[in-house]
């Protein structure tokens, strides 16, 4: 993702600490602070493989002391996302050796303004009666200023610890494209147990990687929190 190059003098950066083996464990965990060093709370979520491929697996919340752990099925290569509302989101490769744990700490600046970010219109789950509920559609509508969203239309369950990329509402062959405007969605399979909307939280980052605020439930979209 193509960073503002007016951020371009401004360090974020992640100390990584490399564990023994946790018990057979793969795992990522980390604080995630702001510059003063007080605690964020917020989004960890985990791509899968290089960074920007839009291959999303496992995350966590980031609780008020600004910590999360994420376990893995297995070692390799991630790219770990944090989001904190009214901070600039940040990306990061990470290597994770098997079965070991490595700690991160996450420092994070706020948005000089939110004029720019993507916006969060509304959100809903509507289940498919055809299907005999079997499977519920999470749908998002959203806008951008600027028109350059990106893929990062992300939606997040916090009870089975996956993230997942919302479809946009027509296909984009290119990631490096900007994606549309409108209704993306994301199709669940809820033949086991019905979807609780209390479980999903949601964020978008565009190509410049304005981000939107994280919303939780109630889904209820407010103005963008700015950090003073």
């Amino acid at each position: 993702m193509r960073r503002r190059q007016i951020f371009t003098s401004i360090v974020l950066f992640v100390v990584v600490v490399w564990g023994a083996e946790a018990k057979g464990a793969t795992t990522i965990t980390g604080t995630v602070k702001n510059a003063a060093g007080q605690p964020l709370s917020g989004l960890a979520l985990i791509e899968i493989g290089e960074l920007h491929g839009n291959v999303w697996g496992p995350g966590a919340l980031v609780d008020r002391r600004g910590e999360f752990s994420i376990q893995l099925t297995q070692g390799g290569q991630y790219g770990l996302h944090v989001y904190s509302s009214g901070y600039i989101y940040h990306p990061e490769a990470v290597l994770v050796e098997e079965g070991k744990s490595i700690r991160v700490t996450v420092t994070l600046v706020p948005e000089p303004t939110r004029a720019n970010d993507p916006i969060i219109k509304r959100v809903g789950f509507f289940p498919w009666e055809g299907n005999q509920g079997k499977t519920t559609y999470v749908k998002m509508d959203v806008a951008d200023p600027n028109n350059d969203l990106g893929p990062q239309v992300l939606a997040f369950n916090a009870k089975t610890r996956r993230a997942f990329a919302m479809e946009p509402p027509r296909r984009v062959r290119n990631l490096k494209e900007n994606f549309p405007q409108g209704v993306y969605q994301l199709t669940v399979d809820t033949a086991q147990a019905p979807i609780d909307p209390k479980d999903w939280h949601f964020v978008i980052a565009d190509h410049q990687c304005n981000t939107t605020d994280i919303l939780g439930y109630p889904h209820e979209p407010q103005p963008p929190r700015v950090v003073r």
